[in-house]
């Protein structure tokens, strides 16, 4: 008889990283970065934040998340860092992440959804983090597929799923958000000053981090519970609703070709649909969507 595998435990897993891939708090953090008793005072949730780890710095949030996932953590755990010092995007892309300038944070899920709908759980963070916006602050933002929310011309928000599977089925994913929260976007890099906004531009001031991740949370954790039953159909649903695109015309790069078509919807597994200039309709599971017009 084998003996019992030991629990996982966040200390022993956070020693097994390379070194320098993360850099944790001594003592308390400040009072607006989050925290494990931070996140879970008030927090409703069935799953997601019973199990957080927050990290002063981290290379990202998403590569201690998927080292986390492998080595056995809880379904719903999630880690957070107040700098990410390698953030990632889309299509190897960084994503800018200073000290107390947002959310930086990754979730750890092990859903019954099938490999060939994994799209449905970036729709899951970027549909959480509209509602959120709107609940909280009364922001109206919509969702660009397939993983942005963008406030106009403007990204506020990015969602980054990475994930593991097998035979047509996830063992784990990671569902990863940056999110611009106080960072002002004049006080941005680069060309980020005119490509990006915060969360603080568009409500006028600086707001609590902290409320705006257990929402966030909270949103995700109730979307998380319909996923087994129906497989995504409800989120599909909202996430057409909180989207414009339909109708536009945009140029898609794929594995290294480019298209242009007219956007015609998202189907069922959350591929982009698009109508070419002969009429006939095709799908997209992945791709970079720059809107021409």
């Amino acid at each position: 008889m084998k003996p019992d595998k030991p629990a996982w435990a966040p200390a022993r897993s956070l020693r097994a990283l390379p070194p320098g891939t993360v850099l944790r708090w001594r003592g308390a953090p400040p009072a607006d970065s989050p925290s494990p008793r931070a996140i879970r005072s008030s927090l409703h949730t069935r799953v997601l934040g019973r199990t957080a780890v927050c990290l002063r710095r981290a290379s990202s949030t998403n590569a201690v998340a998927l080292a986390f996932a492998e080595g056995g953590c809880p379904d719903g755990c999630v880690v957070t860092a107040e700098e990410q010092t390698r953030g990632r995007g889309r299509l190897g892309r960084s994503w800018h992440s200073p000290a107390s300038g947002g959310l930086w944070f990754s979730v750890v899920l092990r859903p019954s959804v099938p490999l060939s709908r994994a799209q449905i759980l970036t729709m899951l963070g970027s549909v959480a983090v509209a509602r959120a916006l709107r609940d909280l602050h009364g922001i109206t933002v919509e969702l660009r597929w397939p993983n942005d929310v963008m406030a106009g011309a403007r990204k506020v928000a990015g969602v980054l799923t990475e994930l593991a599977g097998e035979q047509g089925i996830i063992r784990h994913a990671v569902v990863g958000v940056g999110l611009n929260v106080n960072l002002r976007g004049r006080e941005m890099p680069g060309r980020l000053r005119e490509e990006a906004v915060s969360v603080a531009d568009l409500a006028g001031g600086p707001v609590e981090r902290i409320p705006l991740l257990r929402a966030i949370l909270e949103g995700m954790d109730a979307r998380y519970a319909v996923l087994s039953k129906d497989t995504g159909a409800a989120l599909l649903r909202e996430w057409r609703s909180l989207t414009h695109m339909v109708g536009t015309i945009v140029q898609l790069q794929q594995s290294g070709r480019t298209v242009e078509g007219t956007v015609a919807g998202v189907g069922p597994d959350g591929s982009l649909l698009l109508r070419m200039a002969s009429g006939v309709v095709q799908s997209f599971s992945s791709g970079d969507v720059t809107v021409l017009r």
